[in-house]
């Protein structure tokens, strides 16, 4: 569950939308999730050294996009 108006909210829609318009960079972040997984099944640490910068990277992107289509948070449910 997350909060209206708070920063977690915000980060996951935005990721959401992003992901949803940029199949191209869905695609590629599930394909490393995947390979991640499968070279390191008993090492969710190294897992996510790996995962988390390039998550960071994917939301670089998905902030620039929001700012170059004025995206904004859909109403709440």
């Amino acid at each position: 569950m997350r909060e209206n108006g708070r920063f977690n909210q915000r980060y996951s829609l935005l990721c959401r939308d992003f992901l949803r318009a940029h199949p191209i960079a869905a695609s590629a972040y599930a394909l490393i999730k995947q390979r991640l997984a499968q070279r390191f099944p008993d090492d969710v640490d190294f897992y996510y050294d790996i995962k988390d910068p390039v998550f960071d990277i994917i939301m670089e992107g998905a902030n620039e996009w929001a700012k170059l289509i004025g995206w904004s948070e859909p109403p709440a449910d």
